[in-house]
Formats: C-alpha cells, sequence, structure tokens
C-alpha cells in the first residue's frame, strides 16, 4: 500500500480549512491543518508535505512570515508554495509572494478545477520522487551486494583456481547487471537534471508572462474607463517582457542545438572588430579591453548572428567576474586540431575570450555549461548566457573549452570551422515591404493566432490570403487550378509537416515559391540542408515588420538577386 500524500493547509479560520479539504479531497491525500503559523512550523517538523497552501493574512505570523521561516529551515525549504488571498492582489504583493518563495498566487474566491489542477500536479511529482527515492535506494543496496558479490568471487578465484571457468562466466553475468544498475542510476539522474530544467524554465517565464499579462491587464481596464494616458509604458513593458521571454526560448534551442541556424562565409576578425564598439560600452571604465587579432584568418562557416551573442555574452560575464576592474581581452587565431572531442579533426578558428577576474572553482568547472547553472547572486544572472554559446558551437560543427583559475581569471576559447569560400563582403539595407498587386498566397499555420497575424500583415500589403489550418485541407486546393503565387507554410503542422507539404505542393506547381515559418523544427536546424529552390525561412517570434519583408523578398527576384535576408 502506498504511503500518504501530505498537503498542509494553513488558515486561521476553521471553515476555509473545512472548505480546501473538502475540495482537494482524493484517494492517498491526507491533510495536515493549523490555524496559526506557529502550528504550521510544529507540522513541518514532524511530516513530509508535498504542498503547503498558505493563507496571507492570518494574526500573529502572515503567510509570507511563514514561508520566509520555511525556506530558512533545511526540511521545509523544499516545499511547493501557494499562497490564497482574498485580498487584493496587486503587482506588489505578488511580487512579494515570489520572493518569499511561492510558485503560485491565488486569489479568493477560488476557482474549483484550478486550485484542484495545480494540487494534483504536486501530488502526481511527490508520488514520483518517492518512487525514484525507492529506486535510488534500491539501487545502492544492489549496488553494494554486487560489491560483496565480486568480493566474494575475487575469494573463490584465489582458493579455487581449478573452478576458474565457472567463476569467470558468473562475473560476467554479474557485470551484465551491474551494468543494468547503472543505466538505471544514469535515468534517475537525467531525471533530476530534466526537474532542474523545468523548474528554471518556470521560475523565468512566470516572471515575464507576469509583466506581459499585468500590462495587458491594467491596459484593458484604462481603455474600459476610456483612459488612453500612459499606455505607451504598459505596451513597452509587455513588449520588452515578450522579447525577453523569446530570448529565453532562443538560448534554449542553442542550449539543445536544434536553433533554425544559417551558417555562411563570415570575416570572424571584421565581426569583431565592428563589435568592439558595443563591447566597450557594455564594459565598465576601470576595465581595460585589448584585441589580439591575428591577420589573414581564413572564414568561418558560421551563423554571424549567432557567433556575435555569443561573444557579447562572454564579455558580459568577463566584465561581471572583474567588479574592482581588470582586463577583457579577445584573441584568435587559426589551429589545425588532429584531435578535437566530438568533432572531426580539420582546421579551426580559434577565438579565446579571457579575463583577469575571480575565476571559477575547479568542483564547478565541469558545471558551468549545464542550463540555469550560475555563480552569480540572485537576480543577475538566468543560467543560459555559457549554455547557449557551448549549443551554438556545439552545432555549428565546432567544440568550447574553458579554463580557470580561482583568483586568475578564465579563458573561455572557441573553437570555430572555417571554409575556403570567401565571406561576402557587405551588406544591402533592407528595402521598404514590397506592395502586391492583388497576389495570391496560400497561408497554411495550424495556430489561429498566427494564420490571423499573417493575413493582416499580407492584407495590408494588398495581397489576396487564403487560408488553411492544415496540410490535409490544403492540398486540393493547391492541386486545383487556382492562381497561387505564394505559399507561406508553417514547418511543424499536425499531421504531414510544412517541408512534406511543399513537396505536394511542387509536384503540382514546380516554381512555387514557398516561405517557411517555424517555433522549432528539428529537420530546419540548418537552413542550407532544409530549404530547396525558390524557399526561404522566417523564425518565429518574428515581428510583423520582419514578415513583411521576408514577403517581398520572396515575391521579389530582384530583391533576392540583391542578397537580402532576415
Amino acid at each position: 500500500m502506498q504511503e500518504l500524500v501530505n498537503f498542509l493547509i494553513v488558515d486561521d479560520l476553521e471553515e476555509n480549512l473545512l472548505s480546501l479539504e473538502a475540495l482537494l479531497q482524493r484517494d492517498g491525500l491526507a491533510f495536515l491543518k493549523a490555524r496559526s503559523g506557529d502550528e504550521a512550523l510544529e507540522l513541518l517538523l514532524k511530516h513530509d508535505i508535498a504542498l503547503a497552501l498558505l493563507d496571507v493574512q492570518m494574526p500573529g505570523m502572515d503567510g509570507f512570515q511563514l514561508a520566509e521561516y520555511m525556506r530558512g529551515n533545511e526540511r521545509g525549504r523544499r516545499v511547493p508554495i501557494i499562497f490564497l488571498t482574498a485580498g487584493t492582489a496587486d503587482v506588489q504583493r505578488r511580487f512579494r509572494g515570489y520572493e518569499a518563495g511561492a510558485v503560485d498566487f491565488i486569489q479568493k474566491p477560488i476557482e474549483p478545477d484550478i486550485l484542484r489542477g495545480k494540487a494534483n500536479v504536486f501530488f502526481d511529482l511527490h508520488r514520483q520522487r518517492r518512487q525514484i527515492q525507492v529506486q535510488r535506494d534500491a539501487l545502492e543496496a544492489t549496488t553494494n551486494a554486487l560489491a560483496d558479490a565480486a568480493e566474494h568471487l575475487e575469494a573463490l578465484v584465489h582458493e579455487r583456481t581449478a573452478d576458474l571457468e565457472d567463476a569467470l562466466e558468473r562475473l560476467k553475468a554479474e557485470t551484465a547487471e551491474r551494468e543494468r544498475v547503472e543505466s538505471s542510476l544514469r535515468q534517475s539522474q537525467k531525471m533530476e537534471a530534466v526537474g532542474q530544467l523545468t523548474g528554471g524554465i518556470a521560475h523565468d517565464f512566470n516572471n515575464m508572462l507576469t509583466g506581459i499579462m499585468g500590462s495587458l491587464d491594467i491596459m484593458r481596464r484604462q481603455l474600459a474607463q476610456g483612459r488612453t494616458d500612459g499606455l505607451d509604458r504598459y505596451m513597452d513593458a509587455a513588449y520588452t517582457s515578450a522579447g525577453r521571454a523569446a530570448a529565453l526560448t532562443q538560448r534554449l534551442l542553442a542550449f539543445s542545438r536544434k536553433q533554425s541556424l544559417d551558417p555562411q562565409p563570415t570575416d570572424i576578425n571584421g565581426l569583431i572588430g565592428s563589435m568592439s564598439e558595443l563591447i566597450k560600452r557594455a564594459i565598465d571604465e576601470k576595465i581595460d579591453f585589448r584585441l589580439r587579432l591575428t591577420p589573414e584568418l581564413p572564414a568561418g562557416m558560421i551563423d554571424a548572428n549567432q557567433l556575435e551573442n555569443a561573444i557579447l555574452n562572454l564579455a558580459i560575464n568577463a566584465r561581471d567576474a572583474m567588479p574592482d576592474g581588470g582586463t577583457l581581452s579577445i584573441e584568435t587565431s587559426v589551429v589545425d586540431m588532429d584531435e578535437l572531442e566530438g568533432v572531426a579533426p580539420r582546421r579551426f578558428v580559434k577565438v579565446a575570450v579571457s579575463d583577469t577576474g575571480v575565476g571559477i572553482a575547479p568542483e564547478l568547472i565541469e558545471k558551468v555549461f549545464d542550463p540555469f547553472f550560475t555563480t552569480k547572486p540572485l537576480g543577475q544572472g538566468t543560467g543560459l548566457g555559457l549554455s547557449m554559446v557551448y549549443g551554438f558551437v556545439r552545432q555549428s560543427g565546432g567544440q568550447v573549452r574553458i579554463q580557470s583559475q580561482l583568483g586568475q581569471g578564465a579563458t573561455v576559447t572557441l573553437y570555430l570551422p572555417t571554409t575556403e569560400a570567401s565571406p561576402e563582403t557587405c551588406a544591402l539595407p533592407r528595402p521598404a515591404a514590397r506592395r502586391g498587386a492583388g497576389e495570391r498566397v496560400v497561408i497554411v499555420e495550424d495556430e489561429p493566432a498566427v494564420r490571423m497575424l499573417v493575413r493582416e500583415v499580407l492584407q495590408e500589403l494588398r495581397y489576396d490570403a487564403v487560408e488553411f489550418a492544415d496540410a490535409a485541407t490544403a492540398i486540393p486546393y493547391l492541386a486545383s487550378d487556382a492562381r497561387i503565387d505564394l505559399m507561406i507554410s508553417d514547418v511543424g503542422l499536425p499531421g504531414m509537416n510544412g517541408r512534406e507539404l511543399a513537396e505536394a505542393a511542387r509536384a503540382h506547381r514546380p516554381d512555387l515559391p514557398i516561405l517557411f515559418i517555424t517555433g522549432y523544427a528539428e529537420n530546419a536546424a540548418v537552413r542550407s540542408g532544409f530549404l530547396g529552390p525558390n524557399m526561404s525561412m522566417v523564425t518565429k517570434p518574428f515581428s510583423l515588420d520582419d514578415l513583411a519583408a521576408k514577403v517581398s523578398e520572396v515575391m521579389d527576384p530582384f530583391a533576392k538577386e540583391g542578397g537580402l535576408s532576415l
């Protein structure tokens, strides 16, 4: 029989305790009820708690103070907290709740289904953690048993040479069992890593969503009152939070090596030189910035925009490691690597970013590329910068190395693949979006909001838009005799994906221009291997101006020959 899962409910009103118990009642769940903070702390010391539901306004120790005590206690600091309040849920109170360690903040009167759904998540997570712990204990016991068996086997080998063959067969069997146990242990560790990753994502996205939803809510209230003053400020706040969320997804895709890259022959010395003023503005005046660029480097086969982001990330990390000043240097050279872990032998451009800062402890070196790992104080880093750099360089066919000693600074070295092709020397400015003359564009997108925005942009540019939610409904129209001048398709469609739809469309219309839009698609990670002739791609989230420019580029052969890209 499974052990009961405990929920702690803290409210100074008995009727509220009974009401919450009745609302959340389910098999396998037990309730620990307290009418004050002191009673709650006593229960925390005696029981294993899966979730704490705290009333904010209580006499004596209120919910915020109780949460702070819990976070300061070894037994209570990992207990998830949901605040329940009948008072106002203004932004300041919400932020205080999240700072005190809450995972959610629910306003009374409570929506039963919402609270029940959130509580069930923590109920299931707690049971899974218990199951993993049971498995871990079993693995440890099995490992100890295997170790004892191995010692016993060695004694038998020394004592009974005549039974050597039989002992060897038993040893092989036990080795296979050990591998199975280690495999199970690795799976358990993988689940812990997934938990850390999802927790970090939820934390950051909750902060960003608070900025977006709060700003939109204020704007809606003001518009309902007929007020338009100050709306720009709230729109800017929402757009900034949305931009941060977009940047977070790009960093996650970079870490997982699934972002859409556009590698091109790149003058790496020229790129770093063009960034020097930006880097100088980003670092402190007390930091001496130096460039040591080896002349006549071969071109790097790399996505230039992502390389700029990577170098800027490394420069900012170096700045933060030198609060009292120091030296930041960026050095380039070319190296021929016969052996580099994870990549084939070849020639690389080496970009080394060094600082004379505080350095990194040896036990932390192996963790610096882990997502959401950071040595910076709380609130000063997401822990995704280095993992993004690592994922981008590895996806590009290169490698990353880091050397550091405490008190002597650190050096992060990027090994970037080279090419014999010559880099482009200039880029044409983006022209104004081309207005159509009634050309017909087929839109295939399963997300209604995205489909609506694409249609609005096309109509504003005077194109005739025809919409479909999936490939199955679009194919009969593509196979008809109707005029079609362009197809815009999401890559990740349900059923037949966007690339397969493009092949089906080209079977009927071989010269049809196609523009893909994608938020994530594994096969589209490197565009040159995904796009066919007269195909292009724009990555979500995109601005409406970017979409309009990309449509103009695809529809205007002259613009395409000019090399315009987003």
